[in-house]
Formats: C-alpha cells, structure tokens, sequence
C-alpha cells in the first residue's frame, strides 16, 4: 500500500531528494532535513530562514563522471553546474525559478564527452516539455509564509499536531496563525488557536467523538501575508482503519435506490430503455447506509460510480441510443450531476458514511471527458482524439495512450502541462469539499505514466502528512493469457508498474479474475487446484505493500450468477440489449450457490475486496447494460437471492470480526480438484477458511499443526454456521465435513 507521512521533512513536501529548497537546518533533531534531498514543491527557507525563490537541485552521481548539471525549461541549452562544495558526494545547484512547475534533467558528463540526460531518480514528480517527459520541479510562492506538518499524532479521543513556519522571503515574522476543525461538512466550534513558538505552531484537541476531522492552519506575517492553509485529515475511532479492512462495495448510483423521484429525467429520446436514466441517486445510497444494508455486508468503503454533471446528449453505441446514466461522460470539472442530486445531499451521504466508520471513494475519470465538456471549449489544446480502441489496427494496448474510447470522449492530453495540473487540481478540490477518503483512478494504463504519479504525490502532499492514507484504487484492464504464468506477466507487470508509494495503493486484480470467476466459480472447467495456484500467484507477482482488490464481478463484466447458469460459453450470456435475447433469472438453486462461494472465497482472500452491487443476492444480468439492472430491495428478491443475501452478509460479518480475514498472511493448507482449504494468520491468531465446490459433500483432513494461533485440542467454531457448529483439533489435525458447494469458516 502506499505510505502516507507521518512526520515530514521539515522544508519539504514530498517532492523528492532531487529538488528542494535550501533549508535553514539540514541537521534539525526532530527530522528537519535529508542532506541529500527532500523536496518542496513551494519553496522554502535558506541560511536566513527565508524562502528561497526558486530550488535547490541535489544528485549523488554514481560511476565515472566528470560534471554534474541541471537543464530546465528555464535554459534547456545553458545547463546549470552542481557543486559538491563539503565533498560528501552530493552534488547541488540552487536555481531562482517564479512560482510553477519547471520541466527539468539531470546532465552527467562522462569522460569522454558523452553526456546523460537523466530523470531524477529521487522526484516522483514529472513534467512534459515539447513532448518530452522530465521530471517536475514544483516551485511555489515565495512571498507568503510557509507552513508544513512537523509531527502528527492521535489519541483515542484527541491529537497534537506541529507544525513548522519558514518566513516569506524578505523575512517579515509571524505576527499570528489560525487553525480551524471540520467535522461532518462544518466547522468545529471552540477550536484554540495553534501555540506560537518562534517558527514552531503546536495545537492540541481533546474531547472528539469518534468520527473524520480535518485540521486547517495557516500563519500570518507582518507583512500581512499569509500562508496557504495546510490540511491534516484524521480519524478518531476505536481501532485505527487499514484499507486491508475493507470490504469496498461499488454503487452505480442511478441504478440503485431512488430516494429523491423529484430529481427523475424524463424518458430520453431515442435511448433504449436499459441504457437511459432509472432514477437512483445519492440520496437512495444515504438511505441504505442510515438503515444498515452496507454494515450487514460488512462493507467499509463505498465507490460510487462518476457523480460529476454529464452530458444530456443521447450518444449511439452500435444503433443504440445511450445515456450518461453511468456517470463517465463528464461535462463539468466540479458540479454535481442534478440527475444524481445536489452537492447537499453528497455532504449528506459522506456524513452517514463517516459517522459508520465507512470510507467513501470517488471514481475519477483522468482519460477523457465528453465533447461538451467546458475545458474542450476554453482549452481544445488540452484533448486529442485518436483512432477509436478496440478497432482493427487501434488494439486497446497498443494504442493505450492515442486511442480514443468513443469519438464523442476526446482523450486530457497528460502531456500539455497544464491540462494536467487542472485534473489533478479538480481531484484534489473534489477530496477537500466534501470530505471523500480516496479515488477509484479509470482506464489507468490509458494515460501518460504522470498522471498516476503526479496525482498521487499530490494527495499525498495535501492530504495524509498527518498519516491518513487516502486510498487510490486503480483499474488496468488486462487480460489472460492461458494457464503458463510466463504468459501472463506482462499482465501482472502492466498493472504493477502503476502501484507503489509514488503511485497507486493497489489496483483491481483482473488476472485473477479471467483465471477464476468464469473458469472454476461459474463452470467446472478448472478446479481448487487451478484456483489455488492463481491465488498465490496474485501474492507473488503484485508489490508487497499492495492492497489488490479480488473480484468475481463488476460493471463491466457479465454477472456471475447468469454465468454459472448459462456457462460462460453461452452467446446469450454475453449478449446486451432485450431483442438480443438475454439472461433470465436463474430458476434453480445452482447458480446461487456458486455464487455464495465464490463472493465467501473472495471475503477470505487477502486484500480489499469488491462487492459489486446485487451480487450479494445474487443479481443476474448478461454484458453492460444487462448487468447494470436496479438493485432489490430484499422485499422483492426470490427465496433463493435471500438465501445467498443472508449468507453473504454472514461471510462479510465474520471478515469485519476476525482481523486475520482482513489482514493476515495466506497460509495454503490442502487443496485437491473439488476441496481447498487455507488459513490467514495475523499475528498469534488464526482463521481456516474450508471450501467445497462440489455438487457433493466431501470430507477433508486438514493438518494445522504449522498454524500460528490453532493450539492441540482446541474447539473451533465454523462462524458461518448458524448452529455455531464446531470441530476439535486432534493431534494438530481436523477432519472437516463439508456440505455440497459450502464453505466453513473456523477460529477459536
């Protein structure tokens, strides 16, 4: 997962070891300064403790070499010389920029005369000049105060937070600072003002609730300037939140719940019926999270499906009039579609969700927009449009970032500098006005590398310096490539080049999906062997630190009940419009149950989960826009959607309770073509996890004697049985039996 700041260099921002400010101490006790580097985006104090105007470039050289310069927008053809004035072996430069971000490279000359025009390996930050990639040296205002998060921490009931001032440049003290505390869209009253010690601000809060605070300070000189105000987000709660915990429950909102009809479209013309607007809104999620259908799924983030304004144009897929009922046709950068509600009732949502201890991701949509977006009307250099993905000679890898999905979505060109900066400037406004915890980043691999980069090292810089990870999920659509995992990773590189702590804190799990849903969980073309292996190797081919997210379904795939019930070699599972022929709901109790093991397989797994919205009642549908019906109230779901219900709501109980579920190590156990078992273990406790995909029961021994937290003749209780049945360990053994397609779930 990616890390979020818990004490920051004192002069830097995250920028990086490349470039940064002349700082005033480098050798401060409390983590003041990284004499190779550290990086601030907006400038910060020399010898004088002043801000610099400008940025200090530093580079350790590696191998021979006989110069080290820096070369910038600001004079690619007069590079700049580094100097190792103390002869540490790190090189530096200050060079005076104005407020902005300048492209720039590291010039190593060789000997010889040869030259390297590098990155720099120590800023994340990059920046395009005439179609050239550089890093980014992010140089702010350096006439106003600067003021950056020095420690953070937090108690079961308040924090203490200090901050660190550098003076504008021309030295004018700081005549005062003001703090403020946001909690549920308003601001907390009461709040002290931060303690002035010389450059050093300090404020402590007690007496919180439990519940999502965001600090806000800023100073004062003398001059009467004043700083940007520098936000610290943070939780107060009883057990302190890891994405690992998390069960993220994705909602199409309008094909949810319609809980304001006053805001209904009227019937669009010429849009099939399935692909037109069906009424649900944010306020129909506020409702479901206020009388608990996301607490008894066990659900601990919510992604909600694009809910900025979007086109009123019907647009035409093959001869089918379509709608932006999905919400991925953006024509404004901060307004909320009216058809979805109003920017209230989003505060409203976010509230409900906070004070339930539930996470609220935002899906961003950095690809594209729609032809009548805003910004392709003030600024078309800002877009391109390419041939259109997925026709022939314009594949959807090799032309990933000139394709264009649809010729109506003209593609943000990553590379014009400022078209960039304003993406992720809206992104960050959207996270700061209504207080969401994170993004769900679309088509990820459709745009330039520095989108993901540069977004993330700005959320990080804005958002988590108090230690509050804002999670970042991204989507990389791939593929399979046949059972050989040699074949498959370019797979597994593709979506891991995008994650780490720079970047994304995890992405959809797509190999893992084509290696198990429609091949061991809808079918019995591949057994627990199959899905065994495929498991581990997710484990072993994805970053350490990534929080991945297994799913069996999304909007974008068929749903896993009509699979299991049709096969996924059927033409009509595949099949989209009602003239076509499509899915019904299955008439046999078959495809539920193998559904309600794979959704319990997939809540035992490690990472953060996707339920995708009606899988959990088993919901059928065939491709996009059938797999997008309205989700059932349990009112109107069958004997057989409540079962599953019931028993999914179970699995997402028992992970909520069991923290090895959530965050332990995989442990493989035993597993044979119809049987697998496996425990998570955390710490000195444990959780096996028993499932039979069999149209009969099966009885397996499982050895556990290797199992951290599982002692000899201890009474396991199978936590999905309603019974509260249990087994006893017998010699570091247990003999399971285990029902036709069923799952057990046991712990002490």
């Amino acid at each position: 997962m990616r890390r979020a700041a818990v004490l920051v260099v004192v002069f830097g921002l995250g920028l990086g070891a490349g470039c940064k400010p002349p700082s005033r101490d480098d050798a401060s006790p409390d983590g003041g300064g990284d004499p190779d580097g550290g990086g601030d985006p907006d400038g910060g104090g020399d010898v004088t403790g002043e801000r610099f105007c400008g940025a200090r470039f530093t580079y350790r050289p590696t191998g021979s070499f006989e110069s080290v310069a820096v070369a910038g927008a600001w004079s690619w053809a007069t590079p700049t010389p580094l100097a190792d004035a103390d002869g540490d072996g790190v090189y530096t430069a200050d060079v005076e920029l104005a407020a902005g971000v300048w492209p720039y490279k590291l010039v190593v000359t060789r000997p010889g005369g040869a030259t390297d025009w590098l990155l720099d390996p120590e800023n994340p930050y990059r920046a395009y000049d005439s179609g050239v990639e550089n890093s980014g040296a992010r140089v702010g205002d350096c006439t106003i105060p600067l003021v950056e998060v020095a420690a953070h921490t937090t108690t079961a009931s308040g924090a203490e937070t200090r901050f660190r001032v550098t003076r504008a440049a021309g030295g004018a003290e700081i005549a005062s600072a003001r703090a403020r505390v946001v909690f549920e869209g308003a601001d907390l009253p009461g709040v002290p003002a931060p303690t002035v010690a010389g450059t050093d601000l300090t404020i402590a809060l007690t007496g919180l609730a439990a519940g999502k605070y965001t600090l806000v300070v800023e100073a004062t000189d003398t001059a009467g300037k004043t700083s940007l105000p520098v936000r610290v987000p943070f939780w107060i709660e009883a057990e302190p939140f890891d994405w690992r915990d998390a069960v993220i429950y994705m909602v199409m909102t309008d094909r949810f719940r319609d809980g304001d009809p006053a805001n209904n479209p009227a019937p669009s013309a010429n849009a099939e019926a399935t692909a037109d607007f069906h009424g649900g809104d944010l306020r129909g999620v506020t409702q479901a999270i206020e009388d608990g259908t996301f607490d008894a799924l066990g659900v601990r983030a919510l992604w909600l499906s694009p809910f900025v304004e979007n086109t009123t144009d019907v647009e035409q897929d093959h001869g089918r009039g379509v709608t932006a009922y999905h919400g991925y046709w953006p024509t404004r950068a901060r307004a909320v579609d009216p058809r979805l509600g109003t920017a209230a009732d989003l505060d409203a949502l976010v509230t409900a969700a906070h004070r339930r201890g539930i996470r609220v991701l935002m899906d961003y949509v950095v690809n594209h927009v729609h032809a009548d977006h805003e910004y392709l009307a003030s600024n078309p250099s800002w877009f391109r449009v390419g041939c259109t993905c997925g026709e022939e000679g314009c594949g959807w890898t090799d032309h990933r970032l000139d394709c264009s999905f649809k010729p109506y979505m003209p593609d943000v060109d990553w590379t014009n500098r400022e078209a960039g900066e304003q993406m992720i400037a809206d992104a960050l406004w959207w996270l700061e006005r209504f207080d969401l915890d994170g993004l769900r980043v679309d088509a990820v691999k459709h745009v330039e590398d520095l989108a993901v980069i540069n977004l993330a090292t700005r959320i990080n810089e804005d958002f988590e310096r108090g230690g509050t990870e804002y999670f970042l999920l991204g989507e990389t659509a791939m593929g399979w490539a046949g059972d050989d995992v040699a074949a498959n990773l370019p797979e597994y590189e593709t979506i891991s080049r995008y994650v780490g702590e720079n970047a994304l804190s995890g992405q959809f799990d797509f190999v893992l999906y084509h290696a198990t849903a429609y091949r061991v969980w809808a079918d019995d073309a591949r057994g627990m062997l199959h899905l065994d292996y495929w498991t581990r190797q997710s484990l072993a081919h994805y970053p350490v630190d990534a929080v991945m997210t297994p799913f069996v379904g999304s909007h974008d795939s068929e749903r896993i009940t009509s699979l299991a019930d049709l096969g996924s070699g059927s033409a009509t599972v595949h099949h989209k419009w009602p003239d076509q022929g499509l899915p019904p709901a299955p008439t046999t109790d078959e495809p539920y149950e193998r559904a309600t093991i794979a959704l319990t397989w997939m809540l035992t797994v490690p990472g953060a989960p996707l339920l995708y919205y009606g899988d959990e009642y088993g919901e059928h549908g065939g491709a996009d826009p059938d797999n997008r019906h309205m989700w059932r109230p349990p009112a109107q779901r069958s004997t057989s959607q409540s079962a599953m219900a019931a028993k999914i709501a179970r699995a997402g109980t028992v992970r909520r309770e069991l923290a090895p579920l959530r965050r332990g190590r995989y442990v493989p156990l035993t597993v044979t073509e119809d049987v697998l078992t496996f425990a998570r273990v955390h710490g000195n406790q444990a959780a096996i996890v028993a499932i039979n995909r069999a149209a009969a029961a099966r009885t397996v021994e499982v050895d556990l004697a290797q199992v951290t937290g599982v002692t000899f003749g201890a009474a396991l209780t199978d936590r999905l049985d309603a019974g509260g049945r249990t087994v006893t360990v017998d010699n570091g053994r247990v003999s399971l039996d285990l029902a036709a397609r069923s799952a057990m779930i046991l712990a002490p």
